[in-house]
């Protein structure tokens, strides 16, 4: 519902000239290592009334959490290059003898959009906000893998045909309690998965807490245009989003090469 919301809210943007056959937009995807943001964002205060505020002038608590009214659920599927850099995947099927980094991403944010000042009108919507997140890193045995289904990754792992690692990660939350609840890195077997899906559950479980501290992120970002979907800046569109700036969101948008596919740059890895 959110993506066909923001479909049809980027379609009434379009001009008559454009037609629905030009226009591109890419699913959101997760970044593999945020970035921290220092930037304006939408802040509801205890009033519910909402004002455009710098992320460091506001309380890092749960009193924060009430600006992120987005609570997405997401897989981004990276192939890993022999260079060691990350490609964005177009499917989610797994080819033999290939290494992926698959993201399971449950997050709460806003979106921030920034629109490019060139003749593309190019247009990048940012998650800003908190995540809890599995990690996988696979090596595929054998093709034809759901890469998305976490216990399609399981059965293929207890039959041999991948293997790999499994980790959580929390971004932008922190507590001695949640700081507890991330387990050691472990395998890809169906045991690992409900490990890690259970203490997934328990750190969301603790988001809320008085002791908790909330640190915004830019978590994952999605992109859209008329034509070919342009090639990201990835560094320069980090940079922009650390310090985002409503009064000027035309300027703070990176520059883009058109015609060319999104491409991750290589040492994404954390």
């Amino acid at each position: 519902m959110f993506l066909c919301s923001l479909l049809l809210l980027l379609l009434t943007g379009l001009s008559k000239a454009q037609s629905l056959s030009d226009f591109k937009t890419t699913n959101f995807i997760s970044l593999t290592v945020p970035v921290n943001f220092i930037g304006t964002f939408k802040y509801l205060g205890t009033n519910n009334t909402v004002e455009h505020k710098n992320v460091t002038t506001v309380p890092h608590d749960a009193s924060i959490l009430g600006s992120f009214p987005n609570v997405v659920s997401s897989v981004t599927v990276y192939q890993v290059e022999n260079n060691g850099g990350l490609t964005i995947l177009g499917n989610n099927i797994s080819a033999r003898g290939t290494t992926y980094e698959v993201i399971y991403d449950f997050v709460q944010t806003q979106t921030l959009q920034l629109v490019n000042s060139d003749e593309t009108r190019s247009v990048y919507f940012a998650l800003i906000g908190i995540s809890v997140r599995m990690v996988a890193r696979i090596k595929s045995k054998s093709a034809g893998i759901n890469l998305t289904s976490l216990s399609s990754v399981g059965i293929a792992a207890s039959r041999k045909k991948i293997c790999g690692t499994l980790e959580v990660r929390a971004n932008g939350i922190g507590s001695q309690r949640i700081n507890a609840l991330i387990p050691v890195t472990s395998d890809l077997s169906p045991a690992s998965i409900e490990t890690a899906l259970q203490s997934v559950a328990t750190i969301k479980s603790h988001i809320y807490d008085s002791d908790t501290r909330i640190t915004p992120q830019f978590l994952a970002f999605s992109a859209s245009a008329s034509g070919e979907i342009a090639r990201f800046d990835y560094k320069t569109l980090c940079d922009k989003m650390y310090s985002y700036n409503f009064t000027d969101t035309t300027k703070n948008y990176p520059s883009v090469i058109p015609h060319a596919a999104p491409v991750m740059p290589s040492g994404g890895k954390k």
